[in-house]
């Protein structure tokens, strides 16, 4: 009986395990074919068409983006950004969604589980924005707590600029996003952003509240029968919101009314005549930053004919191809793609303050907080070398100089070791040691001085950053009254460059080589 037993109960003991093991089987293959995968955006060809009728592939779509979140049905993954929006150490994820019910953008956040290591979705954000170009959003601590907020904003589809801020908090057991500012108007708004102290920095205290500014268009003017009307004359009003801890809430601190009369009105409806041509017009040319730190100046620089915005600082320029222009109240809202970094896209919110002046604000679409941007917002006046909009008669001698370089003949120093030849905006240059270089170069006026400016194409140039021109002299005998007598006039075949430092409204000398360059004759 006793030898009976053992095999019934070593052959129940294997049908157990087998069963145990084909149930667990079936329930794992269940659990995998009910979970959702997130879905890839990737880029589409000109031909196929685009959900957002653009035209070229947006800053978000043009890149692969993969995400922890689970994905409900019907929605299609179109960016991530990892934050911690809950202050809690651990990093959460905000997705930007499209629904296939809906053309505008959503924003859903989902917080970690810090032990199971998976996300809860909180209650998803619809946005006013259907195209990711003029769309951004990232986390940033506003109210100085430690505490990252997210901020989500652009241009909308009806041209307004929009702005709105969430803050995770706690009601009633459960992680909410409260919106502590939502703003929107005709121009722009813009965060504030100040230094703070070291001790926030270390997380020992609290920093400063950064202020929200609002700019946007006085409508509160009434004619004579009550009915409000837009002013004819464009009037601005300046707001500026500061976080209130106790109502949780960005609230009205102040409000700066500014008349058209502060502007030249005549010249401002010729640069405001509708058209972006007319505009980019304006732009074109140099424009130095008004407030800068540390005695270096920056520069930006507007070429809408060949496409490019230039950003100069020390000994550092970045070069953005000029993609998109589209003109809003007293201003114009630009789009750009780094040329050397295709990925980076950056926006250029300019707006007028008067005739020589422009206020620039920037965004950069990398799904990174970068601080330095900071320093390229602010207020920009145009060199005077570039004049006003349109034509200046202090360019006529900087159009002599240029009108004589142009012509491509070759200028050659005194001792013949180094020689010149210029084109339209190019230049190459020989040595008699056999060093070759080529550059563009650009002829202005800075204060009393006719200036030149040299950018090589390679890292070393055998020429400085900029020099004063100085036509030559000669002296020439002639008639007059039966009597001939001598004539001092300008030589334009001889010119001199003498090294400078070029500020914002002068320049001085510095140390380097003076050429005395001559045209070199050419013999027929």
């Amino acid at each position: 009986m006793k030898s009976r037993t053992v095999p019934i109960l070593f052959v129940l003991a294997a049908a157990l395990i087998a069963g145990l093991f084909f149930i667990s089987q079936k329930v794992m293959s269940n659990d995998d074919e009910s979970s959702t995968r997130a879905r890839i955006v990737t880029p589409k060809s000109s031909s196929s068409g685009s959900a957002e009728n653009e035209t070229a592939a947006s800053s978000f779509e043009s890149e692969k983006y993969e995400t922890f979140v689970p994905l409900y049905s019907g929605e299609t993954l179109i960016s991530t950004l990892t934050i911690d929006i809950n202050n809690d150490g651990y990093d959460d994820e905000v997705i930007i969604v499209r629904k296939a019910s809906s053309q505008n953008l959503w924003v859903v956040a989902a917080l970690i589980d810090s032990e199971s290591g998976l996300y809860e979705r909180l209650e998803p954000i619809e946005t006013e924005f259907t195209r990711t170009r003029t769309f951004s959003y990232m986390g940033l601590d506003v109210t100085g707590e430690h505490k990252n907020a997210l901020v989500y904003q652009g241009v909308a589809d009806d041209g307004n600029y929009v702005m709105k801020i969430y803050l995770c908090v706690e009601q009633r057991g459960r992680n909410v996003l409260l919106n502590i500012g939502d703003f929107s108007c005709d121009g722009t708004v813009f965060i504030q952003q100040t230094e703070r102290s070291e001790s926030y920095a270390l997380a020992l205290s609290k920093g400063e509240s950064f202020s929200v500014w609002v700019y946007k268009s006085d409508t509160s003017k009434q004619d004579s029968d009550g009915k409000s009307k837009t002013s004819v004359a464009q009037n601005q009003i300046q707001q500026e919101y500061k976080w209130n801890s106790i109502t949780q809430r960005y609230e009205l601190a102040r409000e700066i009314k500014v008349t058209a009369g502060r502007l030249a009105a005549t010249e401002l409806s010729r640069i405001q005549d509708g058209t972006v041509e007319t505009f980019a017009a304006f732009l074109e040319g140099l424009w130095y930053k008004t407030s800068n730190s540390g005695g270096n100046i920056r520069y930006m620089y507007f070429n809408y004919p060949e496409n490019e915005i230039i950003q100069l600082y020390k000994d550092t320029q970045e070069v953005y191809e000029w993609e998109d222009s589209k003109l809003r109240h007293n201003g114009i809202y630009l789009t750009a793609v780094n040329a050397d970094i295709m990925n980076l896209h950056r926006r250029f919110d300019i707006a007028l303050v008067n005739t020589d002046e422009i206020k620039i604000t920037l965004r950069d679409d990398i799904n990174l907080i970068i601080s330095e941007n900071t320093q390229w917002d602010g207020n920009y006046k145009k060199m005077s070398m570039q004049g006003t909009f349109g034509d200046s008669a202090e360019n006529k001698s900087q159009g002599e100089f240029y009108r004589e370089l142009k012509k491509g003949d070759l200028w050659n120093t005194a001792d013949v070791t180094v020689s010149l030849q210029f084109s339209d905006f190019t230049y190459s240059l020989t040595s008699s040691s056999g060093i070759t270089e080529s550059g563009v170069y650009v002829t202005g006026k800075i204060g009393s001085y006719d200036v030149i400016q040299f950018r090589s194409d390679f890292e070393a140039s055998l020429l400085s950053e900029a020099y004063t021109m100085q036509f030559g002299t000669k002296t020439i005998t002639e008639t007059v009254k039966r009597k001939t007598v001598e004539k001092v006039v300008t030589d334009y075949d001889s010119i001199t460059f003498t090294p400078v430092k070029i500020t914002s409204t002068d320049c001085f000398a510095i140390e380097g080589k003076t050429y005395i360059l001559t045209r070199e004759q050419i013999k027929e």
